[in-house]
């Protein structure tokens, strides 16, 4: 799901001793949030930055980029954000102020590709190995929505047809390959199923990568119709058996997937990685209190963003037109800003992001309903240690709403996050800096149950 309110994000633009700025710089923002920059000099001689921070799945070009021989210095306008530095011989670092409402150092050192790289065993062994099945590009069309989405479908070894499945992402301008914080997490399920015999498509979500469209403008049920539009492609396909079709969703995706089982008793087995069982507004209240708490943000603020999120989210949700809605948040965004339980500025960019129909209709959503008219096999898996789609709060109601299907399977996972690696804190925060992409555990639960489903 979508970060709430995004905690700092840290960017940088630097040159050291002009001429010798280009290449990757590296640092953290007061020694915790690591972030890593390009610098480049165009052929005009303007210098640019493109910045990552992994912990926030962040990668943007900076604003306003100043460079003197000794100094250096850029603003982040979006962010409201700014950065500062002199160039420190001894240490051989920019040394520097990130400022944003408040103010922390950030020193910066020179680094390779190579090392600022994070280590992803699991993907680098995909591209080591040789290959098991085959890769091929594809395209297809969601015609009643004028899209056209590009993907990947690989298919077994061997005689077919297969079973097959389309993963569905979860929310976010996310690739065929789930490229999240630095990892992969949907080439590395494609590979391991497809290496257990299951064929696989993925695509670039609507408006990512090479698929068309508008992913802004784009709701769930948007979202839905183009996996609708992958699972034509897939019965098209000559190496697919048609009756053996089904849908893994992660997230969102796990809200898409048992809403194409209610509707479509051809869809054979749906598997539900990291799905909600409660409507939106409540998940994303409890969901920011945890993300909050796992950052060490003291129990009294939290309780107050608590306060604050519910009343803006019933705004969100109550309100009968979005332009009403967006009004009344924005009202109440403001009126944070006063107290000081937000940051001056920050009301703004939070409204943007909340205003939105995809926000609305998310707020809304009730998953109960949907999950009881699934009649298809489907498989459930949680991690105990999601901080953004709590175990403890969805599986009850999950259980519940499946009670009826005697051929649902519902598991907590032990010790894995919401991207299902294996985690110490669940936090957002770790989420780059874990070197496995998905916990190998989960893998083979997936596709050991899909194999002894469509057997």
């Amino acid at each position: 799901m979508k970060k709430l309110l995004a905690s700092m994000a840290a960017v940088i633009s630097m040159t050291a001793h002009a001429e010798d700025a280009q290449g990757i710089w590296t640092g953290s923002i007061a020694n915790s949030l690591h972030v890593t920059v390009k610098f480049e000099k165009t052929p005009e001689g303007k210098w640019e930055a493109t910045m990552s921070v992994p912990a926030q799945n962040l990668v943007t070009k900076v604003d306003d980029v100043s460079v003197a021989p000794d100094r250096i210095g850029f603003a982040l306008n979006k962010l409201r954000a700014s950065y500062a530095a002199t160039w420190n011989e001894r240490q051989q670092a920019w040394t520097g102020t990130w400022t944003q409402g408040r103010t922390a150092p950030l020193n910066l050192k020179r680094t390779t590709e190579e090392a600022a790289r994070p280590k992803r065993p699991q993907e680098d062994a995909i591209a080591a190995r040789p290959a098991s099945y085959a890769s091929t590009e594809v395209a297809f069309d969601n015609a009643a929505a004028g899209v056209k989405l590009a993907g990947t479908f690989t298919v077994p070894q061997g005689k077919g047809p297969f079973p097959a499945v389309v993963l569905v992402h979860g929310s976010g301008s996310i690739d065929r390959d789930g490229s999240v914080f630095g990892h992969k997490t949907l080439l590395v399920l494609a590979d391991h199923l497809s290496r257990q015999g299951i064929a696989v498509l993925r695509y670039d979500k609507r408006g990512v990568g090479k698929s068309s469209g508008k992913l802004k403008e784009a709701t769930t049920r948007d979202l839905a119709a183009d996996a609708e539009a992958a699972l034509r492609f897939l019965r098209g396909r000559a190496e697919v058996d048609s009756q053996r079709i089904g849908v893994i969703g992660h997230s969102e995706g796990g809200l898409v997937a048992p809403l194409l089982a209610s509707r479509d008793p051809g869809i054979a087995f749906v598997v539900m990685l990291a799905g909600p069982g409660v409507r939106g507004d409540r998940l994303l209240v409890e969901q920011h209190a945890l993300l909050a708490r796992a950052r060490g943000v003291p129990e009294a603020a939290i309780e107050k963003d608590r306060t604050m999120n519910r009343a803006l989210f019933a705004a969100m949700v109550e309100e009968p037109t979005l332009e009403a809605a967006r009004n009344k948040a924005g009202l109440i965004l403001a009126e944070a800003e006063r107290k000081g339980d937000l940051p001056a500025g920050l009301g703004a960019s939070a409204l943007e992001r909340f205003g939105t129909p995809w926000f609305r209709e998310l707020l809304a959503y009730e998953p109960a309903p949907v999950l009881r008219a699934v009649r298809q096999p489907i498989l459930v898996l949680n991690g105990e240690r999601d901080l953004q789609v709590p175990a403890g709060l969805d599986l009850p109601p999950i259980r519940a709403a499946l009670a009826g299907n005697p051929r649902a399977v519902v598991k907590e996972m032990p010790r894995l996050n919401h991207l299902f690696q294996t985690a110490k804190t669940g936090g957002i925060e770790e989420y780059g800096q874990i070197e496995e992409s998905f916990a190998p555990a989960a893998l083979d639960t997936i596709a050991g149950w899909i194999k002894s489903t469509v057997e």
